[in-house]
């Protein structure tokens, strides 16, 4: 009988809790608190890190040269962030999704992204990611950061601005529930069309006195009057580029 993995998880927040869980049924996990290391297994197969960006460093000072592979599970740091310390055979582990503790996840359809400090170790880190998903494919740091800078834009400020939507529908008794099937409606379009292609709303149609009528509306908040604005002023470029 193959054994489990051993793999050393090292942190807290939302992605080490979720590879915690994705890895539960298949390897044996060892959860590292990232302060202390006290936990870690020298003897682990895989070590994976998955602290703030900023806070990768202290962890590699402090982490003992292993036998396995180490990795990051960062999106932005490049693998030149292991420079200089104690590890033979490192890279990154990137998982691209948005994650939060309470809610729950396919891991099978999950983009993994890999980076090893050489083929071999790619490898290795490319099948453990193989465990839990099919989607599994190698990038380089930058092509990583390009990826990370993409998700911002598609996921965390999209997401902002359904939180100040929430908010303005809220001080005139309004739910942003009812948006919910609009929402639906902008994701299953950009599974058959680009997001080009299915942009709709005043600004790519250039409608003006609509535009105008709405920023009267929202002249009392300059910060969504702002954000409005540059938004449509982008969408208005988008749509004619000799307006760039």
């Amino acid at each position: 009988m193959k054994l489990k993995p051993r793999i050393n998880i090292i942190g807290r927040g939302n992605v080490a809790c979720h590879l915690k869980k994705a890895y539960r049924a298949n390897a044996e996990i060892f959860e590292v608190n990232p302060h202390t290391l006290a936990e870690l297994n020298p003897d682990a197969d895989i070590t994976l890190i998955s602290v703030i960006d900023s806070a990768l460093p202290e962890v590699l000072a402090r982490l003992p040269k292993l036998k396995g592979v180490v990795a990051h599970t960062s999106g932005s740091t490049s693998i030149d962030v292991f420079n200089g310390f104690a590890q033979d055979r490192f890279g990154v582990f990137y998982p691209l999704q948005t994650f939060s503790k309470s809610k729950e996840l396919d891991y099978g359809i999950i983009p993994f992204y890999i980076e090893g400090s050489d083929e071999a170790t790619g490898e290795i880190l490319f099948n453990c990611a193989r465990m839990i998903s099919s989607n599994v494919r190698y990038a380089g740091s930058e092509q990583r950061k390009r990826l990370h800078i993409g998700a911002v834009f598609a996921c965390n400020f999209v997401n902002h601005l359904w939180t100040l939507s929430d908010s303005f529908l809220k001080e005139a008794g309004l739910e942003f529930k009812d948006l919910i099937p609009l929402i639906s409606e902008t994701v299953d379009k950009i599974k058959v069309l680009s997001p080009a292609e299915a942009q709709t709303g005043p600004a790519i149609r250039g409608d003006q006195k609509m535009i105008d009528s709405h920023l009267k509306e929202l002249e009392k908040n300059d910060r969504l009057s702002a954000i409005y604005r540059l938004l449509s002023e982008s969408i208005l470029a988008t749509r004619n580029p000799l307006q760039e």
